[in-house]
């Protein structure tokens, strides 16, 4: 556990740079979901889904939270707990990133610049590798501590590295309440999952050359 300042680290500005203008592409992702309620067991669950490209993504709702979200975001948010709020992005690559010292730096401290403006006593509580694997694509994950509003924060930042995206799990929560409610959002992010399009077998024998006339 050790303090971190709003600075940018100097092995890290290139990165940052060149994440920023990654940022300003259309990403691949867009999290409009569309959310599928039901009733399992005498309880109610939901589930989000939305499209990556030609592909769909599914999510777990956890039970009781709200979902919602537009092209650039997906947002939960927990009941009877005003400050917390879950945020999943993506951002375009080029390629997959490596989990090098060098991203990391960078990584850590654009966390901490991406804070409330007006957080103090920044503390970075953990770092630690491949939290979070969503078909088999490695992350890393940060915790930090943060005063903001008069109270203590937690906040936990999972990357993980996909082919052509970064996904970036994000949650934030008052230090009281965090390791409840951040179980229940990493419990949906294990539910990831990507679904292929559907398939197109039945055109694929429409477009097969007809047999051949039998001789008789």
């Amino acid at each position: 556990m050790y303090a971190l300042s709003r600075t940018i680290l100097p092995a890290g500005i290139a990165f940052l740079a060149s994440l920023a203008l990654s940022v300003s592409a259309k990403a691949v992702i867009d999290f409009t979901p569309s959310v599928n309620r039901y009733v399992s067991e005498g309880a109610e669950y939901a589930t989000a889904t939305f499209k990556d490209d030609k592909r769909s993504v599914s999510m777990a709702i956890p039970r009781l939270w709200t979902c919602r979200g537009d092209a650039s975001r997906l947002q939960f948010s927990p009941p009877d707990e005003n400050f917390a709020e879950g945020v999943v992005q993506a951002v375009p690559i080029n390629g997959v990133l490596r989990f090098d010292e060098a991203t990391l730096k960078a990584l850590e401290q654009q966390t901490v610049n991406a804070l409330p403006p007006s957080s103090q006593a920044i503390t970075v509580v953990s770092r630690q590798e491949n939290t979070v694997l969503i078909e088999g694509n490695p992350s890393y994950e940060f915790v930090v501590s943060y005063q903001a509003l008069g109270q203590a924060f937690q906040r936990s930042v999972i990357f993980v590295n996909c082919p052509g995206q970064q996904l970036v799990f994000r949650f934030s929560a008052p230090k009281k309440a965090f390791d409840t409610l951040n179980r229940s959002f990493r419990q949906s992010i294990y539910t990831w999952h990507w679904s292929q399009p559907a398939s197109t077998a039945v055109v694929a024998q429409t477009n097969q050359p007809s047999a051949a006339p039998a001789r008789e």
